[in-house]
């Protein structure tokens, strides 16, 4: 299975975007910081599960040290435990830490696709200006179909044509079909065409 890389990030981008609000319920010593938390690492773990990402059982760990920590029991190897505080502050400091590592595994599959996604669009974006060179890009894109036919159509001129065939698949070799047709449309928009 094909991940469609754009959703992917925009997925991932959702989930990173609800940070600061955990960070301020955190920050606010709000009650519902730990279940908001906990509610967050199950969306996290849907969301990496859905996409078939291996990175769920890491998630689920953490979320496992969530629980064992609201219960007291916290991995010696992993914090420092102070000999004296109120237990409620130290389960709230060990959560905030947990947080941030899901945060990190959640950033770092964002930057590996956003990665994949760039090289698409430096392969779409030199499509897209050898069609115009070759007056292919807007007998189409001026047709009367509809945005995503346009799209389909441009995409399929590309494959047909010799000298962008090897682009394409070097495009779909990086990410799935449906992202290169939204990826397209993203060119497309950037160069204003």
């Amino acid at each position: 299975m094909q991940i469609v890389v754009t959703a992917l990030l925009d997925q991932l981008y959702d989930l990173l975007a609800q940070g600061p609000r955990l960070v301020t319920l955190y920050e606010q010593k709000d009650t519902s910081f730990i279940p908001s938390l906990n509610a967050w690492l199950v969306e996290s773990e849907s969301v990496l599960e859905k996409n078939r990402r291996p990175q769920v059982g890491e998630l689920a760990g953490i979320r496992a040290q969530l629980l064992a920590a609201s219960c007291a029991v916290y991995d010696k190897n992993s914090f420092f435990i102070p000999s004296s505080g109120v237990s409620r502050k130290i389960f709230h400091a060990n959560a905030a830490i947990l947080f941030n590592r899901a945060q990190n595994t959640l950033n770092f599959l964002h930057a590996n696709f956003s990665t994949h996604k760039e090289e698409a669009e430096k392969y779409i974006r030199q499509m897209i200006l050898i069609s115009l060179q070759k007056n292919l890009f807007y007998p189409i894109w001026n047709s009367e179909m509809g945005i995503s036919q346009k799209l389909s159509s441009l995409w399929q001129s590309f494959a047909a044509d010799p000298d962008l065939i090897q682009g394409t698949r070097q495009v779909l070799s990086t990410v799935h079909y449906i992202d290169a047709l939204r990826i397209l449309g993203e060119a497309i928009d950037d160069f204003k065409l």
